[in-house]
């Protein structure tokens, strides 16, 4: 009591919304990556505060967390279901914040520890899912033909960058904020290379790419003649727009020259992925990086090849998601037979 007078905090006795607050308040000014904030934020505000924030932490025990993570699996949150993975990720980030309580000496042990793997929900992970080359086709030619309202109204599916865009991640299987990051510097045509270093992020940020390593990948000549068109195409706007232009050396960039929004560019993906009907699956700009690394499956590049194309950490990352997504069986029982007859 002597010390609660005098203000001082007790072990166990502070409010757990107070801790995820202060927890989010101290990595804000770590000044950690945008994006890592954001999904922090989400789940201490969408799943953790709601279920938690009113305890003590003293109050916590770890059978409080399992039948939290069964009902989310369950019965979902406010009507939407929720998934393995997602309520994994809530786990682990208390259990950070926990231990960031600990090591702060405002909490005497971390709770979370005590949940064993079992008793957290699998996390099944599905299946890529990938267009074949002629739905490809018809993708990308409705990219160029955008529709007589996007064009009515200003959709950044009509802006001349938005084909180009959408062929440069299908070509070249680069991750979103890694086509919008691309500089004309970095484009070499008498090379016919490309070399990917930067990314931007959805706070409107350049970083290092999510492995923070620069590749150097080659076009393919069909995306070598978009490029060159376009180009000539933004050049016309830069003189159009004189001084106003705000030029950034991005190959894609506003008619201003302005970096664009890497969620923006998403959503207009997918709106002409359903404007293409060229699938009953709902798929997003990312499906274009899962087609990429399928195809290139499909024509028989080795694995090796496809991870470096895609900037994947390991080559156990690319096997795992890609070489399940073309049926290879028949292949190899065709070539074992020819070899043993």
């Amino acid at each position: 009591r002597k010390a609660l007078e005098n203000g001082d905090t007790l072990k166990d006795e502070i409010n757990l919304g107070e801790l995820f607050d202060n927890f989010l308040r101290q990595k804000r000014t770590a000044e950690k990556e945008y994006n890592t904030i954001r999904r922090y934020d989400s789940l201490i505000r969408c799943y953790l505060k709601p279920k938690f924030g009113h305890m003590q932490a003293k109050q916590l025990k770890p059978l409080h967390l399992t039948n939290t993570y069964n009902d989310w699996k369950e019965n979902g949150r406010d009507g939407k279901p929720v998934s393995g993975k997602t309520v994994r990720h809530a786990h682990d980030l208390l259990r950070n914040i926990l231990n960031w309580g600990v090591r702060k000496d405002l909490l005497s042990r971390n709770v979370a520890k005590s949940v064993e793997n079992d008793d957290l929900p699998k996390v099944v992970n599905p299946k890529p899912i990938a267009l074949t080359d002629q739905q490809l086709r018809k993708l990308l030619e409705t990219a160029l033909n955008p529709s007589s309202r996007s064009l009515k109204r200003g959709y950044l599916s009509a802006e001349p960058w938005f084909h180009p865009a959408v062929a440069f991640a299908a070509y070249m299987g680069t991750r979103r904020g890694e086509t919008l990051a691309v500089h004309w510097r970095d484009v070499d045509f008498d090379k016919n290379e490309v070399k990917i270093q930067w990314s931007l992020t959805e706070a409107m940020d350049f970083k290092n790419t999510k492995t923070d390593q620069t590749r150097t990948l080659t076009m393919p000549p069909s995306l070598r003649d978009i490029l060159e068109a376009h180009r000539e195409r933004q050049d016309e706007e830069r003189r159009f727009m004189g001084k106003g232009y705000k030029d950034q050396d991005l190959v894609f960039a506003r008619v201003d020259g302005s970096p664009i929004d890497p969620w923006n560019f998403g959503e207009a993906v997918t709106a002409c992925i359903e404007r293409a009907k060229v699938t009953d699956e709902h798929l997003t700009l990312h499906n274009l990086r899962d087609t990429h690394g399928s195809l290139c499956v499909k024509a028989g590049v080795p694995i090796e090849v496809i991870s470096k194309r895609l900037g994947h950490s390991n080559i156990l990352v690319t096997a795992k998601r890609y070489l399940d997504v073309q049926d290879r069986d028949a292949e190899a029982a065709a070539a074992f037979g020819k070899l043993v007859g």
